[in-house]
């Protein structure tokens, strides 16, 4: 009887979590103003298949297809199953839509707005677990878009942030431009922008070529044109850099704008997008290089999501967002939105200049502006330097962690971004431990694995060629695998326990700085070399009797190299 209860114990739990995590679902597209159908348990015939998803979301011509799973078995035959269920759906479009019109009478209206070929229908996959897929595994469903936890974490915290202002940002993960969104659109629209101020080339000093312009820009446009490189979003790229947006800080500026009714007297500093445009009095484009300082020109803008980049003033943008009907400031926020113009000023840059390039200024100015702000976390801040400069030791190691954390024996377990739950964090480990065993320019008495790398490709990546670089990170990445599957293999039972010691700061530095010392003493060496080793280590890893604390790494080190690697490695 006791097993029994047990197991009805842990059904119910089970059944609290995935509700829970439906909710979670739920509750970020429909603050974001999509429509919700919830399709659970309903099965529909397509075709000749019988089939189901967990939940339909609709915003004008959009539509998600969404299913959802806890599992953490077997998870490659649910992804085929339900891919199967998205392709019937897709292939029979117009039969679906009929269902749902049946299914959800209260909505029937909303699916006679567009016609049938103007519907856009994506695939989501939500997992509550990380999805064990590899790239070839992905690309077997091209079809579907994986949302794996950080992802779905960002976005509810975005959408319960700024509400039906998130909307862009979501078509900008979908890869949607505003001209598919909703009713077809005839052409482009653009906005005029009178008056701005044009800085000269000498007047300034910024980098590079990089223009800077002035204006006013009502709350609106900005909002409807706008995005953030937040470090912690989604997008696979290294070069994001920002802090995501805190929700206690935009209520308050939000309260601030409702009682006061006022803009704010310091700008707001944006990356302009290359297609920005100028005209003279007699509206003839004019091209930046041949404008002179204050000269009366005026400022065309694409009106297209997603095209100006906020570097600075994020709070103060957003903190007008369109909220839903029951949030108790719209009424008075609503009409401020195109009454109030912020001080904006926006970046132009060369044509010709890189992505990369673009991001190491950007994130160069936003640290200039914040790097005394009590709020930065030091983790933002590693981000930033290892975007201005790749190669420097934090920025190896930053990547090196990140090559780690895509690996098996590391899979997500660091904390990469503020949205990962409870993982390992980084900060220390990287500014105390690997850059040093990374760095391309070591100490005279010490050793990194730069020492150990094959000597023809060694000028290549300190010439800052990126392909050597990759190679470089991965070297370093695949050699501290073996290390601490070694390690693994030995201490096995406390690698995945949440209790153990084993993965905290102090003893992941305290292995990384020994693997440094007897470097130097014994060079790069395989898998059996460290097992080995590690079958002298004897200690207690539980919480009560681990007896490192705090920064105590080179003292943990120093028993790592007596106990494990024998007293023939002193350095």
């Amino acid at each position: 009887m006791a097993k029994k209860k047990k197991r009805r114990t842990n059904d119910e739990s089970i059944k609290r979590q995935d509700a829970s995590f439906r909710k979670k679902i739920r509750s970020t597209f429909t603050s974001a103003g999509f429509l919700h159908f919830s399709t659970i348990d309903k099965h529909i015939k397509m075709g000749n298949r019988t089939v189901e998803v967990d939940a339909v979301f609709m915003y004008e011509n959009v539509l998600l297809l969404c299913e959802d799973t806890g599992a953490t078995t077997k998870i490659k035959d649910h992804i085929r199953k339900k891919q199967e269920a998205f392709d019937a759906i897709n292939n029979n479009l117009a039969a679906f839509i009929d269902w749902l019109r049946e299914a959800f009478p209260n909505n029937r209206d909303k699916f006679n707005i567009h016609h049938i070929d103007r519907y856009l229908v994506f695939n989501l996959y939500f997992s509550q677990n990380e999805l064990p897929l590899s790239i070839e595994d992905r690309s077997r469903f091209e079809n579907i878009i994986f949302i794996e936890p950080s992802t779905l974490d960002y976005f509810n915290r975005t959408t319960d942030c700024i509400k039906l202002s998130s909307r862009p940002e979501i078509f900008r993960f979908l890869g949607l431009s505003r001209d598919k969104v909703g009713p077809l659109k005839s052409d482009a629209a653009l906005k005029t922008i009178k008056a701005p101020i044009i800085s000269s080339k000498d007047s300034v000093g910024i980098y590079n070529g990089v223009r800077l312009v002035s204006f006013m820009m009502s709350a609106d446009i900005l909002l409807n044109t706008s995005y953030v490189m937040r470090k912690d979003n989604w997008e696979g790229s290294n070069w994001p850099y920002q802090r995501l947006i805190v929700k206690d800080k935009l209520k308050s500026i939000r309260r601030f704008l409702a009682d006061k009714g006022q803009a704010f007297y310091n700008n707001i500093i944006v990356g302009l997008p290359n297609t920005v445009r100028f005209i003279d009095n007699s509206d003839v484009y004019v091209d930046i290089e041949r404008i002179a300082a204050l000269e009366n020109c005026k400022l065309v803008i694409p009106d297209e999501w997603n095209s100006i980049c906020i570097i600075d003033g994020q709070h103060r943008v957003y903190a007008h967002y369109v909220g839903p009907e029951n949030d108790k400031l719209e009424h008075e926020i609503s009409p401020l939105r195109e009454k109030l113009h912020l001080l904006v000023t926006g970046l132009i840059f060369p044509q010709e200049m890189s992505t990369l390039e673009i991001s190491q200024i950007q994130s160069r100015i936003f640290l200039e502006i914040n790097s005394n702000a009590k709020n930065v976390p030091p983790d933002v801040l590693l981000h930033i330097e290892m975007i201005n400069d790749p190669f420097s030791d934090i920025g190896l190691a930053r990547r090196v962690i990140e090559s780690l954390n895509k690996k098996d024996l590391f899979f997500n377990k660091f904390e990469l971004t503020s949205t990962g739950g409870s993982k390992i964090k980084v900060a220390s480990i990287i500014k105390y431990a690997l850059r040093y065993l990374v760095t391309l320019t070591p100490s005279e008495e010490g050793t990194s694995m730069f020492n150990h790398w094959e000597e023809s490709s060694k000028n290549y990546l300190l010439s800052k060629d990126e392909k050597a670089l990759n190679e470089y990170i991965e070297f370093c990445a695949n050699n501290l695998c073996s290390y601490f599957s070694a390690l693994k293999k030995n201490f096995d039972s406390q690698w995945n326990d949440q209790t153990s010691k084993l993965l905290s700061v102090i003893s992941i530095n305290g292995f990384i700085i020994a693997y440094s010392r007897q470097l130097a003493i014994s060079g790069l060496q395989e898998f059996d070399f460290f097992d080995k080793a590690f079958q002298n280590l004897t200690i207690d890893f539980s919480k009560k009797k681990f007896p490192y604390t705090s920064s105590q790494y080179r003292k943990f080190s120093d028993m790592i190299i007596n106990d494990a690697f024998g007293p023939f490695v002193t350095s």
